[in-house]
């Protein structure tokens, strides 16, 4: 979980000027916060369309393959990483004197706004900050209600699975178990006792019984998403099929939402009103 933002030290009189994102999440965080001209790069894969859903907006903007040595030459105020950026590269940016922070992944909807919060007080943007963490909660409310007016208890929902290449899967403390659980369905890898991202096998999947997998959709092998649906278990079994671009879930954003959104449009396609759908 991301620290807290009051953890990061008091703002400069001058907000960073010249600020380095060496980290995927960090990068979109950044676009929507700050002024493209306060961006001095960031990383290489910011202006890829299959992982980023602020690619477009990321265009213009000079990338790093985040090395200390070229991050150095272009003097940062601010360099921001992720957990997993090499200790190499940040121990030696913080030797030469250059503030680094450390965001750590989202892991749930509380986290990328989280986050949002921290990377906001290191830039000095605190406002916009807080005014897109509201908008994202507000999304998440206004699903939550509607949901709600036709949830019947969390027991008798549907179940889905989010079910990639080799039994991959998500189950308690990820983002998809935020996303399923907000658009009114069952966590299926969760009932069945996986913790976070793991391998679920195929025979514990099939005894939840999901009426959904959830498919995650890399645009550059697009073939990808449908692999696991070979086997010939699934291929007998009525399952419907969803497949979400994987930037949608790659970090925490507004896109989790939407995300979610799309979910609960699936579910009510799937199973119409939960009362069809339930055995008395």
């Amino acid at each position: 979980m991301p620290q807290a933002a009051s953890d990061w030290p008091a703002l400069a009189a001058v907000r960073p000027q010249r600020i380095v994102s060496l980290n995927l999440c960090t990068d979109q965080i950044l676009l929507q916060l700050v002024d493209p001209a306060r961006i001095a790069a960031l990383s290489r894969l910011a202006q890829r369309p299959d992982s980023s859903m602020l690619a477009q907006a990321a265009r213009g903007i000079p990338v790093v393959k985040g090395s200390a040595e070229e991050v150095l030459a272009l003097q940062p105020d601010l360099v921001l990483v992720g957990t997993h950026t090499t200790l190499h590269t940040t121990q030696m940016l913080r030797h030469f004197g250059i503030p680094v922070l450390a965001v750590p992944g989202a892991d749930s909807f509380a986290d990328a706004q989280a986050q949002i919060l921290l990377v906001a007080r290191s830039t000095g943007d605190e406002a916009q900050g807080q005014q897109l963490v509201q908008r994202m909660q507000a999304a998440q409310q206004r699903l939550a209600a509607s949901v709600a007016g036709e949830s019947p208890d969390a027991a008798q929902r549907p179940a889905a699975a989010l079910y990639a290449v080799n039994g991959h899967s998500a189950g308690v403390g990820t983002i998809y178990d935020d996303m399923l659980t907000l658009a009114g369905w069952r966590n299926a890898t969760a009932d069945a006792g996986v913790q976070r991202y793991g391998y679920l096998p195929l025979e514990r999947l099939v005894a939840q019984n999901p009426r959904m997998l959830l498919l995650p959709r890399y645009d550059h092998n697009a073939r990808g998403a449908q692999r696991p649906l070979e086997h010939p278990v699934l291929a007998q079994l009525d399952i419907q099929r969803l497949e979400l671009p994987s930037r949608m879930t790659i970090c925490g954003g507004p896109w989790n939402i939407a995300a979610a959104e799309q979910l609960a449009q699936a579910r009510r396609a799937s199973v119409g009103a939960y009362s069809d759908s339930v055995t008395p």
